[in-house]
């Protein structure tokens, strides 16, 4: 099940912009329509062929001496207990969910203190329950929208995502987490994607206020992307890249001090690349000038219609590929 939304922003300073609402599931249903043997997809998880090991890893409890006699481990929860969770449902992706559940029990029963172990089986079975309700219905949470890398931050039009609308959705998938499982058991199992949810939210609200400059947004949302703990800012670690190489080229406007900033920050080779870049868009730009100065200058010549469609016909194909005139026809002839 995916686990990502993005949200973000615009047009032309050529770098990509992801707000990213990690949503865990996607679909909202009630629970008498949760049937047996629906199959559970666990795209988003890393590696499908899980040892032995890597299974019971996924049912490893937080250790503690028990008072029920038994040498096995007391089952707890903590943190963490979904992606374990997660892992042992794609170690068995293929089987039922009657299976599933049956395969994480005789685990559970082998390695728990019984009453505790049974307490595991119920919660691992709830959140099976809870992953198929989810995908069972049309409330599609898992929206992503991905920005062109020649998008700014702030121009993006959402593709028809409102925040009244995610909002909405959150809160209702909420509800439905909070009717499989208790305060405490959502605390352990859902908080922490809760308050990512609920950060990005906050740059949509950032990026849909009318009131804030284009700046404005940028610096804003930028600023609390800079100031998430490094696990979370990892997932937007080439955006905020990006933006720096960004402000070095706005800040140097000479192509050699644009490659020293570069590569002090971020070495030599991508320094070479953004220099090749930039150079190759310097390029097209002359030439995009020098079609635009012919076109005023047959304009200017006095001559007939289909003779001047004739000669900057005649221009395009001598001086631009076939692919070449097709982005130029965007870039000039629409705004002519």
């Amino acid at each position: 099940m995916s686990r990502w939304v993005l949200m973000g922003g615009g047009v032309a300073l050529f770098f990509v912009f992801v707000v990213i609402i990690p949503l865990s599931e996607s679909r909202i249903v009630g629970e008498g329509e949760i049937r047996e043997n629906r199959q559970l997809s666990t795209s988003a998880l890393p590696n499908k062929d899980a040892t032995e090991t890597e299974i019971k890893k996924a049912v490893q409890p937080v250790k503690k001496v028990n008072d029920h006699g038994s040498k096995l481990p007391v089952f707890t929860l903590y943190f963490g207990v979904k992606d374990n969770f997660d892992r042992f449902i794609f170690a068995n992706e293929g089987a039922s969910d009657n299976e599933v559940t049956a395969r994480f029990s005789v685990n559970a029963t082998d390695m728990y203190e019984a009453t505790t172990a049974m307490y595991a089986a119920d919660v691992f079975t709830r959140y099976v329950e809870y992953k198929v309700a989810l995908t069972n219905t049309d409330a599609e949470i898992d929206k992503v929208l991905t920005v062109s890398n020649e998008s700014t931050i702030t121009d993006v039009t959402y593709a028809g995502i409102s925040l009244s609308d995610v909002e909405q959705k959150l809160a209702t998938r909420d509800t439905l987490r909070l009717s499989y499982f208790s305060q405490e058991e959502y605390e352990y199992l859902f908080s922490a994607d809760a308050a990512i949810d609920a950060r990005a939210l906050a740059r949509l609200a950032i990026a849909n206020d009318r009131d804030l400059s284009r700046e404005q947004k940028r610096n804003e949302i930028f600023g609390q992307l800079n100031a998430l703990d490094e696990q979370e800012k990892a997932a937007f670690q080439p955006t905020l890249d990006m933006e720096k190489i960004n402000q070095i080229k706005q800040r140097y406007a000479d192509s050699e001090s644009r490659y020293q900033a570069i590569a002090a920050e971020f070495g030599h080779q991508v320094a070479e690349r953004f220099s090749a870049l930039w150079e190759a868009q310097a390029l097209w730009q002359q030439r995009i000038d020098a079609y635009r100065k012919y076109q005023q200058h047959i304009s200017a010549s006095g001559m007939k219609e289909d003779a001047r469609q004739d000669a900057l016909s005649t221009y395009r194909h001598t001086h631009f590929s076939s692919t070449e005139q097709k982005r130029l026809r965007v870039l000039v002839d629409t705004n002519s």
